[in-house]
């Protein structure tokens, strides 16, 4: 991994290119192009640096966004393995929402059973409808009903 001293170099350095390419731009303009057409040229050399400058900016914004945060590190700096349950659970939300016949097989009769499992009736448990072309109930209507789950419990 390069220290962040020789990346403000290379930074500084890729920066005073940038700079010499467009004296060297100007100047070539200058003596090169007609005088009736130096503004549009100008415009254009412009417009290509102002070009290298976003797609710059754009890669260094993507690579902060990418770079992982602090609350998915643990007291000594290493990535916390995440919890398989909630992985596993994520999965199930997921497919209930893709796959009615996921919902309809898997994840109901669990909710059904986790409701009768506890202190309160079961009976008040209805069914989230499906969607159209064969998809699950809504990540709405989900919520809703593990809400009215936590109720009852």
């Amino acid at each position: 991994m390069a220290s962040r001293e020789s990346i403000r170099w290379a930074g500084l350095a890729g920066a005073l290119a940038l700079l010499a390419a467009l004296v060297a731009a100007v100047v070539l303009i200058e003596v090169l192009v007609a005088p009736s057409l130096r503004q549009p040229a100008t415009r254009v050399v412009g417009a290509v640096v102002l070009l290298l400058a976003v797609f710059r900016i754009r890669a260094v914004v993507r690579a902060s966004i990418e770079r992982p945060t602090a609350w998915g590190v643990d007291d000594a700096g290493h990535p916390r393995a995440p919890d398989p349950r909630l992985s596993r659970f994520h999965d199930e939300i997921t497919f209930s929402t893709r796959s009615h016949s996921y919902f309809e097989h898997m994840l109901w009769p669990r909710l059904v059973a986790l409701a009768r499992g506890g202190t309160g009736p079961s009976g008040g448990l209805e069914k989230p409808p499906g969607r159209r072309l064969g998809r699950g109930p809504s990540l709405e209507a989900l919520a809703r009903l593990v809400a009215s789950l936590e109720r009852h419990q």
